[in-house]
């Protein structure tokens, strides 16, 4: 029985294709035979070919090393003993298995909803806590010119914002003072932003809402919360999507500083970094006796305000603080968790 199998050959030369014939030499090797005015016959050794396994409709494929190409019409022939033969059919196979198919699919759904719900955020820590304190301030005095030209100045006379930055010095700052800035709310409204320049903005619509300094102590602990954590930063890289995981690999973060200001200025944040900056703001009010109910009734009011604003306004403060009536039932149960303790 002939062991010959129809092929179309290559001959490295010219790229007419030809039919010809491949059988086994020896267990090293092949011959081809193909016509070129008369017979011509080429011979090959397994080691020096490069197989270029099937895919799909496609067939395998042999590189020679005199750039020659032979490709098959079907897989490989039982009697062809290259080493990793059986590999690729093997491959090729299962690609064609609609069972794999239909798995790889749902792996690739899992794979997805994997990065964007574990993998971007974490790369997102990993790269706000690497980065550099020179990055930090440049990144957010950027953001900080957006937000400058989103308000406007502030009319609080200078004696209410100093006994407010004497509070805050006083209650919040704890050893890592941010500068607080005042401005007018312009297109953000009652609104208060930290910034990883170490700054905080704070608008006069706000501190008009707050029925007593507590209030605003509570504001301000929250806002220094979210600078500790570097909250801010992490929620803009998250914007970023995949770019922050090249980031966190690489280490190049120069593209940063021409997308993330804005992200920064406008960030949304999610609702774990929310609770995490309200516990720091009760613990922070907690151990200067201030009564944490002050930062809940503030809330509350903050959300009646918010109710009678435009809904389309994308600057607005709850929508960067969502779910107000589960915060102040945190900030009430922080309450009572404490009144039983003392």
């Amino acid at each position: 029985m002939s062991l010959s199998t129809s092929v179309i050959f290559y001959d490295g030369v010219v790229s007419k294709p030809r039919q010809a014939q491949i059988s086994p030499f020896d267990h090293n090797s092949v011959q081809v035979r193909y016509e070129e005015d008369g017979e011509s016959i080429r011979q090959y050794q397994y080691q020096d070919m490069i197989l270029i396994g099937a895919l799909g409709e496609l067939k395998p494929v042999i590189e020679l090393p005199d750039d020659a190409r032979i490709e098959f019409s079907d897989e490989l022939p039982d009697w062809f003993e290259l080493g990793n033969k059986k590999l690729h059919h093997s491959i090729w196979k299962l690609e064609r298995s609609p069972t794999l198919i239909l798995c790889s699919v749902l792996f690739m759904v899992a794979f997805a909803f994997g990065i964007v719900k574990w993998g971007i955020p974490q790369a997102a820590h990993i790269v706000a806590y690497q980065l550099p304190e020179q990055s930090l301030t440049q990144l957010g005095n950027e953001a900080e010119r957006y937000v400058v030209d989103w308000t406007t100045p502030s009319q609080l006379p200078k004696s209410r914002q100093q006994q407010i930055q004497k509070e805050y010095l006083a209650y919040v700052a704890e050893g890592q003072p941010a500068q607080l800035v005042f401005r007018g709310g312009g297109q953000i409204g009652a609104n208060a932003l930290a910034l990883p320049n170490h700054t905080i903005i704070l608008t006069d619509e706000l501190v008009q809402l707050a029925k007593n300094d507590q209030e605003i102590i509570g504001v301000l602990a929250h806002e220094q919360g979210h600078l500790i954590k570097r909250h801010s930063l992490q929620q803009a890289l998250s914007s970023l999507g995949l770019s922050v995981l090249y980031v966190a690999i690489t280490g190049d973060s120069s593209d940063l500083f021409t997308t993330m200001p804005l992200a920064l200025a406008g960030a949304n944040y999610s609702r774990n970094f929310e609770a995490e900056a309200d516990q720091y703001a009760l613990q922070t009010m907690h151990r200067h006796q201030i009564q944490v109910i002050h930062f809940a009734n503030f809330l509350q009011r903050l959300g009646a305000e918010d109710e009678s604003q435009d809904q389309n306004s994308p600057f607005k403060f709850l929508s960067t603080h969502p779910a107000t009536p589960d915060r102040i039932k945190a900030v009430k149960a922080f309450e009572m968790k404490h009144q039983s303790q003392s």
